[in-house]
């Protein structure tokens, strides 16, 4: 997983209003797989930024909706109407993706290049973008978050259990409580520090004439 230096480096390198910047801050805060989130649709957004859906993935698990925290909503919102003005579908679509893989090879080969260059080539083969989710996943259990939550946050299977066929999951309230508590806890632990700031900044800035 990222340590905190490290993730607040890469935020210091790529500020929101950049599109990697824009998708390392939402991938850290959502535990989203990085060619989830450039998948995402306009459509898949709703109108005030809150919540944004998986439409399919990985695994069956992965279908979902993902709340997104009161800091990163400013950047949904930002690219959703970029996308809008451009007549485009995606809200990431300068990164295009694979007709045969459905993956957006070109954001993870970015990423590379950044993190070499941030980080050093010494984290070759310890941190890739994917580890964001490694990183969302602890901070989520040590905020105290159930496995069976943070389960259906990331899109995970989960165990299995003699009662699993009589949960049918929680509200969408319930799902945005328990992403701000995690995104609480990335924020007590100096995970977020540079990432609102930014984001305010640049959604401010879009709204003048």
């Amino acid at each position: 997983m990222f340590t905190a230096k490290q993730v607040t480096a890469i935020l210091a390198a790529r500020p929101s209003g950049e599109r990697l910047g824009d998708i390392f801050r939402l991938a850290l805060v959502s535990g989203c797989r990085a060619d989830e989130i450039a998948k995402v649709t306009v459509d898949d957004v709703t109108e005030d930024g809150t919540f944004y859906t998986i439409a399919a993935g990985k695994s069956e698990n992965a279908a979902r909706v993902v709340p997104v925290p009161e800091c990163a909503r400013a950047i949904v919102l930002r690219l959703r109407q970029s996308a809008i003005d451009a007549g485009e579908a995606r809200l990431l679509h300068e990164y295009p993706l694979r007709p045969a893989t459905g993956k957006a090879s070109s954001l993870s080969q970015q990423f590379t290049r950044v993190r070499r260059a941030v980080l050093g080539v010494e984290t070759d083969g310890r941190l890739a973008f994917h580890s964001l989710r490694h990183t969302w996943m602890t901070k989520a259990r040590q905020a105290g978050v159930s496995a069976g939550d943070y389960n259906d946050l990331g899109g995970w299977a989960g165990e299995r259990t003699s009662s699993s066929s009589y949960d049918h999951g929680l509200l969408r309230a319930d799902l945005a409580d328990r992403q701000a508590q995690i995104a609480a806890r990335l924020l007590a632990d100096g995970y977020l520090e540079g990432f609102c700031r930014f984001a305010l900044r640049f959604y401010l800035s879009s709204l003048l004439p």
